[in-house]
């Protein structure tokens, strides 16, 4: 009776190790993200109260530049440059309400936006697949050229394969095309309930 409760407080203690390091990771990485963001907020504020306010708005030496850095669903990130002639920062953000005014410095300013769609290039080329190590994964084209894009969780085989058909396993082993945000969300949702638990590790 001893010896078949020692596996199970064993396990237990492992998972509770597991949940503990979890936790504190996520913690670590919420007050990181929100520190980075007070910081962007305190520094936007002084900004835009120089605008609002008689204190003069700083004006720009030339050449001046936007750079515009946008995030998409998919996880990737892409950055543009543009060249403004306005004289001052006021001017120069006009035209980008909805964006985040991430740092101002002498010669340009970075501007950031959250897009809740897929890159251009994930819509160009992206496909689901399995990584050689079991994780449900995002490529650059076909799974087999190993171009990853995300990586998601890994996914319980074994339930899979009794769960899918024979096709419905070999679209995913061979690659899933993605051409929307809306099939993007699907795949993700249908292959969720086959996310390996920590129990079955």
């Amino acid at each position: 009776m001893l010896k078949s409760l020692r596996p199970a407080k064993l396990k237990w203690k492992w998972l509770m190790l597991f949940l503990v390091l979890t936790i504190g990771l996520v913690l670590g990485f919420w007050v990181s993200r929100l520190e980075m963001k007070l910081t962007n907020q305190v520094d936007k504020n002084r900004m835009l109260s120089q605008m609002e306010g008689n204190e003069s708005v700083p004006v720009f030496s030339m050449p001046r530049q936007v750079v515009l850095t946008r995030t998409y669903v998919c996880g990737v990130t892409d950055e543009e440059k543009k060249e403004v002639r306005e004289q001052t920062l006021e001017q120069i953000l006009k035209p980008y309400a909805g964006w985040e005014l991430v740092s101002v410095h002498p010669d340009y300013i970075v501007l950031h936006k959250e897009e809740n769609d897929l890159a251009p290039i994930c819509k160009e080329k992206g496909y689901f697949g399995l990584s050689p190590d079991g994780f449900l994964t995002f490529f650059e084209g076909l799974p087999d050229y190993q171009k990853v894009i995300q990586t998601f969780y890994r996914i319980n085989t074994d339930s899979m394969k009794a769960s899918l058909s024979k096709e419905e396993l070999g679209h995913l082993y061979k690659g899933i095309r993605v051409h929307d945000l809306a099939e993007y969300n699907s795949i993700l949702s249908t292959f969720s309930e086959f996310q390996r638990q920590i129990e079955s590790q």
